[in-house]
């Protein structure tokens, strides 16, 4: 649906830029990659939210390149609400209660 919106929970925002600059302590330029992939996965997103399973009211999408998920819920038909960019392997749901 052309037109959808996308929001980011403000926690899931500030999770986005702490990963982007701890990847860039590390190699710099990685942490902008890895804006880069994140922004690639909410536009897939927002062009078929749907796509991937309904898990308790969220979905997710795996990055690639990167150990994280975009975690994302519908709110309306037209807003998407980004709720977490999670680690895969560090704490398991916390997220689930934002």
């Amino acid at each position: 649906m052309p037109g959808r919106q996308l929001n980011f929970n403000p926690l899931a925002e500030a999770e986005l830029f702490e990963a982007a600059r701890w990847y860039d302590e590390r190699s710099p330029g990685l942490g902008a990659a890895f804006v880069d992939a994140v922004r690639d996965a909410t536009n897939l997103v927002l062009e078929a939210p749907q796509r991937w399973r309904l898990i308790r009211g969220t979905r997710r999408y795996l990055m690639g390149r990167f150990p994280f998920a975009v975690v994302y819920r519908e709110t309306t038909d037209e807003q998407v609400e980004v709720v977490a960019i999670a680690h895969l392997k560090r704490r398991h749901r916390y997220w689930a209660k934002r």
